[in-house]
């Protein structure tokens, strides 16, 4: 006769559901992952309103519309969005001005607003057609001579074809006046 366990039937039926779990969890969690990595889902911490691609400090970003996926974004032929990066500045160094452009890659225009840190809009504008761009001087809001400014750039994107809502960003920049 052949050999039998010292391990009861019960001892091993629990062995190998608690094997069965561990293997599920490891799937769920390799799954999660890649769809973090991937962009299937949004990370916390995006918004929806309207599928913000995120707050970044002091940087641009590139999106797809809607939070859509590769294969739904081709089909709507808009590709991804290149968002204006911003950046730390000093008008000591000769600079006194933000460019806002938009990527003549971009099948999107942009709405920009520009608010400091108290929420005050110092800048907005209606469009930034794809391959333009717009200048703002720091100076019409503020004087030289009055330190650190914190500015939020809002972008948004909007179809150029039908005016349908795509990513946008926030971005936090600081302009020392000296």
């Amino acid at each position: 006769m052949g050999k039998r366990s010292n391990m009861p039937d019960r001892d091993v039926n629990l062995l190998l559901t608690s094997g069965l779990i561990l293997l599920i969890s490891l799937i769920l969690a390799a799954m999660a992952y890649f769809s973090l990595t991937l962009g299937i889902i949004n990370p916390p911490g995006t918004s929806s309103a309207p599928n913000r691609v995120g707050t970044h400090q002091n940087g641009g970003g590139v999106a797809n519309p809607n939070g859509v996926t590769e294969e739904e974004n081709a089909a709507a032929d808009v590709g991804d969005i290149i968002f204006p990066g911003f950046v730390d500045f000093s008008i000591t160094d000769g600079r006194d001005y933000v460019d806002l452009s938009n990527n003549s890659q971009n099948k999107v225009y942009f709405k920009v607003v520009l608010t400091d840190s108290d929420g005050q809009v110092l800048y907005a504008n209606e469009t930034i057609q794809p391959g333009a761009s717009e200048r703002w001087q720091v100076t019409s809001a503020f004087d030289p001579g009055t330190g650190k400014h914190d500015i939020t750039a809002t972008v948004d994107a909007y179809g150029v074809a039908d005016d349908t809502p795509y990513n946008g960003i926030i971005s936090t920049f600081t302009v020392d006046m000296g």
